[in-house]
């Protein structure tokens, strides 16, 4: 993949968000890894990618607001929209890629797990089991 480091963040985040999981997929690399809220530790590539199409149906509005870049990294702060089986809410979020030879290596989520379109994300996928 060819490009800026933000430009490839912000090519992995719209695919992502919007359910092309796949290509998504392609754009970080095979030792991939990830810090998240809800996520124990350190995950790998499997882990950030498990389940990643039912929650990408949850979205109905990506909106990047802001970027910053560094050299390979590139921290982005964005809004989701996410739209559950009782509402709708917007979350705000932030993360910290890191980019190498054009491929995604690392990222850094940050997100309040406490806000309304995460209860609303976590009971629409857990209606859609």
């Amino acid at each position: 993949m060819s490009g800026n480091a933000s430009e490839i963040v912000a090519a992995f985040l719209r695919a992502f968000m919007s359910g092309d999981i796949e290509t998504a997929r392609r754009q970080v690399a095979e030792d991939f890894s990830f810090v998240a809220p809800m996520h124990a530790g350190s995950g790998g590539k499997q882990a950030y990618f498990a389940g990643a199409a039912a929650k990408a149906k949850c979205i109905s509005m990506f909106r990047i607001l802001h970027q910053w870049q560094d050299g390979g990294d590139v921290s982005t702060l964005y809004e989701i929209d996410v739209k559950g089986p009782v509402g709708t809410a917007t979350l705000p979020m932030h993360e910290w890629h890191t980019v190498r030879e054009g491929k995604i290596v690392r990222t850094h989520m940050i997100f309040d797990t406490n806000a309304k379109a995460v209860h609303l994300m976590r009971e629409a996928l857990a209606h859609s089991h």
